[in-house]
């Protein structure tokens, strides 16, 4: 309970540091309601609409001795092609990119800054230089050859994924379906997995209960939030994926006041959590 105490004062300081640092953005939660109270449903935040051009060029200049954020910029299903709403790969970039390592470097000592985040093209040989990669919404990714290779490859030396911002229900499961789809792409014979509330990826540098996360929003094909993973032959755990759940939706809302700080909270503590973990296994 203090260790939780604590850690809500430590994120309140680094959401008023957020503020001074990068002020107010005028993000507005596009419909779904919002507020400071709890959250379950009622917390986004309006983002970029662009294609991504503008994020040129990669790599960033920016300082890698230390912890980088690294964004997967993969191929989308080709009716996204020509639209001008914000390509997948793209959600929430570059607000919840620097609000993570932010905070990653005051609540953990861990040598990083807000400025540390990179884009990654899923079939470039600069993936091997992020030992931790997110990807958003994979209900739009398709792996094509030289990407599974790639990103098989990664996985197999040692690199963790990531895997966030989608949604499914007995309604309309279409995302989860394709992303199982394009693992097995990777991976033939395994298969996501839900994590117990004890594996050691909650525990690692704080202790999370899954089972009792919020989701940020809810939208007609939600459910409730799981959190599984893949692993390799040795038992390690290569994938994880939070589904039904937005981490970096809370992440990047930190400095903004549309979510419940409690919400905000678990969700950096969890992602906090991921790369630690990442870095230890």
């Amino acid at each position: 309970m203090r260790l939780r105490k604590l850690a809500l004062l430590s994120i309140l300081a680094l959401t008023a540091s957020a503020v001074a640092q990068f002020g107010p953005r005028n993000g507005r939660p596009n419909g779904f309601g919002g507020g400071s109270g709890p959250t379950g449903g009622n917390c986004v935040l309006g983002g970029y609409r662009g294609s991504g051009v503008e994020d040129l060029p990669t790599p960033r200049k920016i300082d890698r001795s230390g912890f980088v954020y690294a964004r997967l910029r993969y191929h989308p299903y080709d009716y996204w092609r020509g639209q001008t709403r914000e390509v997948p790969w793209h959600h929430d970039y570059p607000d919840g990119d620097t609000m993570l390592p932010d905070a990653l470097g005051r609540l953990t000592g861990v040598h990083t800054n807000p400025d540390a985040f990179q884009i990654v093209d899923i079939d470039s040989k600069e993936l091997f230089k992020y030992p931790f990669i997110y990807m958003s919404e994979p209900g739009f990714l398709n792996l094509l050859p030289e990407d599974e290779k790639n990103l098989r490859e990664y996985l197999d030396r040692g690199g963790f994924l990531l895997i966030d911002d989608f949604r499914g229900n007995s309604s309309d499961n279409s995302e989860m379906e394709n992303l199982v789809v394009q693992l097995k792409k990777l991976y033939p014979t395994r298969d996501l997995v839900p994590l117990p509330p004890s594996h050691p990826i909650f525990h690692t540098f704080y202790d999370v209960d899954p089972t009792t996360m919020l989701p940020p929003y809810r939208m007609y094909n939600s459910g409730d939030p799981q959190f599984l993973g893949m692993t390799d032959d040795k038992d390690r755990l290569q994938i994880m994926v939070d589904f039904n759940y937005d981490a970096s939706e809370y992440w990047q809302t930190l400095d903004v006041g549309v979510c419940s700080i409690r919400e905000s909270g678990a969700a950096v503590q969890l992602g906090i959590n991921f790369v630690i973990y990442s870095m230890l296994h």
